[in-house]
């Protein structure tokens, strides 16, 4: 957890404390005092959003090579290798020249000594040079796995302490997409990480990618 995730912490629970207290003096009827003090609370959020939003628009896009780790306190991500092949059509069950898979290989580590853990909701997705996001094809997973084999687990598969697991994820993407970037995302509803302030996963913070080509 790092500093700012602290302070958004702190940010929440004050007004929280605040809301409580102008609840009380609105029942005392001390009108001036409950509104100074909500609108204190909302000129604090609004310093801290507009701080958030001009560090993430500022801020560069931080490239990964194949191989580095990104690590979320014990848990790290690598990708560790790529391939493209055409698509396959579904109902012809023949090369589809109009898309390609991407499949990519993500090393996935638990560098803890306690238990084992996963990143609930982790997702990985592909970005390409327009800023179009492709979400991971279940259709291409099944495709591309072996015969009666299992689909491969996802990012957000369980690891066991000090353990490493290596899995797939096919993307479906337009043939005229080239050198497209792998992302990490979340698929959670509701993710604090959003809002905090210089977090790489703020909503406008242009995301971490590792290139593919």
């Amino acid at each position: 957890m790092s500093l700012f995730d602290l302070l958004l912490i702190l940010l929440v629970l004050s007004t929280a404390a605040a809301l409580l207290i102008a609840v009380v003096a609105v029942f005392s009827r001390r009108w001036t005092f409950a509104r100074r003090f909500l609108a204190s609370v909302g000129a604090a959020w609004i310093v801290y959003l507009g701080a958030g939003t001009l560090v993430a628009v500022l801020a560069p896009q931080h490239i990964v090579a194949l191989g580095e780790d990104r690590c979320f306190d014990e848990m790290c991500y690598a990708v560790t290798g790529w391939n493209r092949t055409p698509s396959i059509d579904a109902a012809s069950a023949e090369t589809n020249p109009q898309k390609n898979f991407y499949i990519v290989y993500v090393r996935i580590t638990n560098r803890s000594r306690g238990r084992a853990q996963r990143e609930i909701g982790r997702k990985g997705v592909l970005i390409d040079q327009s800023g179009r996001v492709y979400e991971v094809s279940w259709e291409g997973t099944w495709k591309m796995s072996p015969v009666g084999a299992q689909p491969p687990p996802g990012l957000d598969a369980e690891v066991w302490p000090g353990q490493s697991l290596t899995t797939q994820l096919v993307f479906e993407v337009p043939a005229d997409v080239e050198a497209p970037g792998f992302a990490l995302g979340s698929s959670l509803a509701i993710n604090p990480a959003r809002i905090v302030l210089g977090d790489e996963a703020h909503f406008l913070h242009r995301p971490t990618v590792v290139p593919l080509g």
